[in-house]
């Protein structure tokens, strides 16, 4: 963390309001407990109500890093192969690995900066189908195969452009 950083705050005390601030200092001397080492980090919020009291309960999340305009995947979506990680695509009714290259990653998506094309459909899991007997009768990536900006838990998406 640095000075300067966007962080948004929550405070259980303001169940439905969040506020935002800067970073202005991160100690540079830590506190370890259970041999986890921590770093107090001091925010200034931008318009802080004055009802707010020292010891109340906040939750922080600190903006480390921001790109715009950026091509991005679900982070789970992304496999490793000799080394490489590649995504499954869907071309022409067929999944095929393909390698690309990662940049920046959240808890849940990874910017692609090659590999991929706007437009794109990840595959993120084939769904095998099973018979009332219990028989597999084969499997189909297109199961569950989705479109749009979000990430949930459908078998694919469709890859765009996202903030």
């Amino acid at each position: 963390m640095h000075v300067g950083q966007k962080a948004t705050v929550t405070l259980d005390a303001f169940a439905d309001k969040t506020f935002v601030g800067t970073v202005t200092s991160v100690d540079t001397i830590g506190t370890t407990s259970s041999g986890v080492v921590t770093y107090n980090v001091y925010i200034s919020l931008v318009e802080p109500p004055a009802t707010i009291q020292p010891g109340m309960t906040a939750s922080v999340i600190i903006q480390t890093n921001r790109k715009e305009d950026v091509l991005q995947v679900p982070t789970s979506a992304i496999q490793t192969t000799n080394g490489t990680p590649t995504v499954r695509v869907l071309k022409n009714g067929q999944v095929t690995a393909v390698p690309v290259e990662t940049g920046i990653t959240s808890d849940s998506t990874t910017e692609i900066t090659s590999g991929l094309s706007e437009g794109d459909t990840v595959v993120t899991s084939i769904v095998s189908q099973t018979s009332a007997t219990g028989g597999s009768t084969g499997s189909s990536p297109f199961s569950g195969l989705g479109g749009g900006r979000g990430f949930g838990g459908g078998g694919g998406v469709v890859f765009r452009r996202g903030q």
